[in-house]
């Protein structure tokens, strides 16, 4: 009898731990193990609030960048910038969708400018401002080497900010490069001679070392004035804000690359703030195999509603979203990372920005040709105080001196 006894309950575990890891069937995530509170858990885009601070979707992409003197962030957007103050409220937003292209899509110098096909944006201040190029050089390698060089040091000399770019807009068989020079609120650009190659994102053995943020000439460094832009950072991952297209920079990166720098590398962003998953269920499949692959058919993986604690200045904000767990991890993925500015920058600003990047493709709409994602609401948000608390934080200004410098 006992033997019967052992079996079943042997029997009973077994079938529930089968249950339980291969299929959509919830017994150790059941909502009957979860706080009632759970239930009122909200999405990210439903604004999750705390006493003090909310979450709420943003406008833009990568990089998020930060101005230490003005005390605003700003955002990519399209062809233009999202510029948001000190408190997360946005200041200007304008994608230059009209624009033929910009200097956005690579956003190789972290500086509030965005550089286009006849002119200059300026986010810089309160209102957004256009100037167009007073001159446009050399784009046929029209200038002979001896003029260039008396033209390329007089303009270096006189220019208050200098901005090297990529060629991705123009005719890469020119084989130049754009050159823009701010003169006495002028804007020249001039391009390149054919073939010159010592800039700092060339790839050209001239150059030691390459500055992420910042295009450089070989002696001629870029001038930014008191423009120049710093990046956040996730500090569990080591994930700085720059651009997230392909390969992103993150402490391994710059170890392995030496000759990749990054300035906000020397920064301490260390912080108690963090992101915690509280619970999760099972919702649905994500991937399964055949009777013959293990071990997906074995140990499925799948798509989880997942509850998650953010603490941000001793205060929990609470929300669900989708994540995935897969047969091979002990946890859920979840993708979330939660930006911040260096820890000696943080009583100027009470905002954050969290990034929910998980993405597993999605059905496309074969009349709209809009792809439909699986899993909803992932992009970036910001966290910020609540427009009813109150804040002492104050802005403020500075100014540098302009160099000079011999060809």
């Amino acid at each position: 009898m006992k033997k019967i006894i052992y079996s079943l309950i042997i029997t009973t575990l077994l079938m529930l731990l089968f249950l339980d890891r291969c299929t959509t069937q919830n017994i150790s995530t059941n909502d009957f193990f979860k706080p009632k509170s759970y239930k009122n858990f909200k999405s990210l885009i439903e604004k999750p609030q705390s006493k003090s601070y909310e979450i709420v979707p943003l406008i833009g992409s990568f990089p998020i960048l930060y101005d230490s003197l003005k005390n605003d962030y700003y955002v990519s957007n399209d062809k233009g910038l999202t510029k948001y103050n000190y408190l997360g409220n946005i200041i200007i937003s304008d994608d230059l969708e009209k624009e033929k292209y910009t200097s956005v899509f690579d956003f190789a110098n972290f500086i509030p400018y965005v550089f286009a096909e006849n002119g200059v944006y300026d986010f810089s201040g309160n209102k957004l401002v256009y100037t167009k190029f007073s001159q446009i050089l050399n784009s046929k390698n029209e200038i002979e080497n001896t003029d260039f060089k008396i033209l390329f040091e007089k303009y270096y000399n006189d220019a208050e900010m200098v901005v090297y770019d990529t060629d991705r807009n123009f005719d890469y068989r020119a084989q130049n490069y754009p050159m823009y020079f701010k003169i006495k609120n002028n804007w020249i650009l001039l391009f390149s001679q054919k073939g010159d190659y010592r800039f700092t994102h060339s790839g050209s053995s001239l150059v030691e070392n390459d500055t992420i943020g910042q295009i450089d000439f070989l002696n001629f460094p870029a001038k930014f004035a008191d423009k120049k832009l710093i990046v956040l950072k996730d500090p569990k991952s080591g994930i700085y804000s720059t651009k997230q297209i392909g390969e992103k920079i993150d402490d391994d990166y710059l170890k392995m690359y030496t000759s990749q720098l990054l300035k906000e590398q020397k920064f301490d962003y260390q912080s108690s703030n963090s992101i915690e998953l509280l619970s999760r269920k099972k919702d649905e499949y994500y991937l399964t195999g055949g009777y013959f692959n293990l071990p997906d058919w074995v140990s499925p993986s799948f798509i989880n509603t997942a509850y998650y604690q953010i603490t941000y200045n001793n205060e929990k904000l609470f929300f669900k979203e989708k994540a995935i767990k897969y047969f091979k991890d002990s946890k859920c993925k979840n993708d979330l990372y939660l930006y911040e500015l260096p820890k000696h920058l943080r009583t100027k600003s009470k905002v954050a920005f969290l990034d929910y990047t998980i993405n597993i493709g999605g059905y496309m709409n074969d009349s709209t040709g809009i792809v439909d994602p699986i899993i909803k609401n992932a992009g970036l948000y910001i966290l910020k105080q609540k427009t009813n608390a109150k804040s002492t934080i104050k802005r403020s200004t500075a100014s540098t001196p302009k160099p000079t410098t011999k060809y």
